[in-house]
């Protein structure tokens, strides 16, 4: 699992903070688009026809199967994962790290190729047949793309079952985790959709330093960790005048200190409450509003706190104060590399359905792939596509977690209903196709001839 490839920079524009990131997710679609165009020029070219439609209908499909994929998982999880964004547009268009549903998207692709097909009056089931293997193979890619993204996972299963897998809480980029001596700089990474699943079924419980207090079922932001420290992480705790100092000395007139205050006390190694302690800790304890500072007594009440929880955790005698031995593991409790201990985490072990879908679609290309040269009427490689996928999507299906099922009780998910409809239609088309002629009607060099003998034609008469 890789969901950021390469991370380059970031950007502010017009407000916004744009990450400019390559997402594994997105590299797979890219790299299934180009593939899949590749082999359909190819069969294109040995049919007769115009390669350069392809890459026309390619870039329909494309901007179709986006769109359309987009749409309906908003429709979707709209209740779940936009209705509360704090900006549900820019969360809608985001769709680089994933978030599209395969069916959606099939069908807005397969529509507006198909009218562009019909508007320029050309052969519509040859053309069909040519795309039917470069849908699966740019399916595959899709699949892949799931498996880096960590998305579309599989039921639990036991660790010793043949191909289970394990996913970890956070996904490593390449860049953006280099630790600074604030910490780490990522600010954007959530758990991996596996282990965030997991941790809200409480199949996981991770260390809770990796926790928020207030909500255990979430994880703090990669920022929000640090790697081993070496400085007395107990002295402003423990000592009030001398955290007071610190507080006052980065506060200033104002006599509130804001994250970049807090994170330039933090950096320094001596600053205000050192490196173990994170922001959000701090103001998760505060109804602040829109107020984003924390003053003297909200510091106060915190550093209150993260006593008594040291004491309770550390005080084995119970007097009130912690020994030497006592204080050194409390230190070597907050001094730990907290990233060190967010990347040992992994999710409980789940059924491959990513690797699996990725087989099936190139199982079903193979065969497409086969049978074009056995057809015996233009249009049933698309339909037997229509037919033979819904049967391999329908059982994997049962293998996700996501989505509730209970094929013995008739349950099915959305996808399982989608495909069943596909699978009627493609056999419809398949029983049509036989009151239709073998051949959908001539090639492309037989139509551009057709084209000047009619020219021709007109010319003589005149």
């Amino acid at each position: 699992m890789r969901q950021v490839i390469v991370d380059l920079l970031s950007l502010d524009l017009f407000g916004r903070h744009l990450a400019l990131r390559v997402h594994g997710y997105g590299l797979m679609l890219a790299l299934g688009f180009l593939v899949a165009i590749y082999l359909a020029r190819w069969r294109a070219r040995r049919a007769g026809e115009d390669a350069d439609i392809i890459l026309r209908c390619g870039l329909l499909a494309l901007v179709g199967g986006i769109v359309g994929g987009r749409i309906a998982y908003i429709i979707q999880h709209w209740s779940t994962q936009f209705a509360e964004a704090r900006d549900p547009l820019l969360a809608m268009l985001n769709v680089s790290s994933g978030g599209l549903i395969y069916h959606g998207g099939l069908i807005l692709a397969t529509a507006m190729v198909i009218g562009y097909l019909v508007m320029k009056r050309l052969p519509l089931r040859r053309y069909l047949d040519i795309v039917a293997v470069s849908m699966m193979v740019g399916l595959a890619f899709g699949r892949a793309g799931c498996l880096l993204n960590g998305c579309c996972f599989g039921l639990p299963c036991r660790a010793d079952w043949p191909g289970g897998m394990r996913f970890p809480m956070f996904s490593k980029p390449l860049i953006s985790l280099t630790p600074g001596p604030g910490g780490f700089s990522a600010d954007c990474l959530e758990p991996s959709p596996v282990y965030a699943h997991q941790l809200r079924t409480s199949r996981v419980w991770p260390d809770e330093r990796l926790r928020d207090p207030l909500e255990p079922q979430r994880v703090w932001a990669p920022r929000y960790l640090h790697g081993r420290l070496t400085h007395d992480q107990l002295a402003e705790l423990l000592d009030e005048s001398r955290w007071a100092a610190d507080f006052q000395a980065l506060a200033g007139a104002d006599g509130r200190i804001s994250e970049t205050e807090w994170q330039t006390g933090r950096g320094q190694g001596s600053g205000l409450l050192r490196g173990s302690e994170n922001w959000a800790r701090a103001v998760s304890g505060f109804d602040r509003g829109s107020d984003d500072q924390l003053d003297f007594t909200e510091t106060q009440e915190y550093l209150a706190s993260r006593r008594a929880g040291l004491l309770g955790r550390f005080d084995a005698d119970r007097d009130g104060r912690l020994s030497d031995q006592e204080r050194a593991a409390a230190n070597a409790y907050l001094q730990e590399d907290l990233w060190a201990l967010a990347s040992a985490q992994w999710s409980a072990p789940v059924k491959p359905a990513q690797l699996l879908s990725m087989i099936g679609a190139l199982v079903v290309a193979a065969i497409l792939h086969g049978f074009y040269r056995l057809r015996w009427r233009e249009g049933q490689v698309f339909a037997l596509m229509a037919m033979v996928y819904p049967v391999i999507r329908f059982f994997e299906e049962a293998l996700r977690d996501e989505n509730l099922h209970d094929l013995s009780r008739g349950q099915l998910t959305h996808n399982q209903v989608t495909v069943l409809i596909m699978a009627v239609a493609g056999l419809a088309m398949w029983l049509g196709l036989r009151r239709l002629p073998p051949s959908a009607g001539p090639a492309a060099a037989q139509r551009r001839a057709r084209v000047r003998n009619s020219r021709r034609g007109r010319t003589g008469a005149a």
